[in-house]
């Protein structure tokens, strides 16, 4: 298959990459929930498998449907620069009641680093000041790290 998409003009060979990326996805609709960490990262891990850090927010309704899911920001090979108003504004114009956030290490690595660990914080922070209920962050590499997997997430 390599030989294929590198026979391709870039446009296509992107193309190409990004469909056989989203067939190996497990993924859900607007309307459905996550009933665990493992299924985000089913949903994201093909999405993800990438050369530089991505940040993206799931906004979800009061029963914890998925209402839409945004890329925050992409990064450098190494870290993704996250402030909580980015993230945030959509889930208020939204009228979302909770949050999931998603992030890669592409690395490989899924455990979360000291600035994960400070955003992940300051972003639980602002949703209990502006209401909105903050679910999990998960960290996809070579398999995943769950902040409330693991009892990381601030109450």
């Amino acid at each position: 298959m390599y030989e294929i998409v590198n026979s391709l003009s870039d446009k296509r060979a992107s193309l190409v990459k990004a469909i056989c990326c989203r067939y190996g996805e497990k993924r859900k609709n607007e309307g459905e929930t996550f009933i665990n960490s493992r299924e985000i990262y089913h949903h994201f891990k093909m999405r993800l498998r990438q050369e530089q850090e991505s940040f993206i927010c799931v906004y979800l309704d009061n029963k914890h449907r998925i209402i839409s899911e945004k890329m925050i920001t992409q990064g450098t090979l190494n870290q993704s620069l996250v402030h909580p108003r980015e993230c945030f504004a959509p889930a208020i114009q939204q009228r979302a009641a909770a949050i999931i956030f998603i992030h890669n290490h592409p690395s490989g690595e899924p455990e979360p680093s000291g600035a994960d660990i400070k955003i992940t914080k300051r972003l639980c922070e602002v949703g209990k000041l502006v209401g909105i209920k903050v679910l999990d962050h998960v960290i996809i590499g070579d398999g995943y790290y769950s902040f409330v997997d693991e009892g990381m997430l601030p109450i």
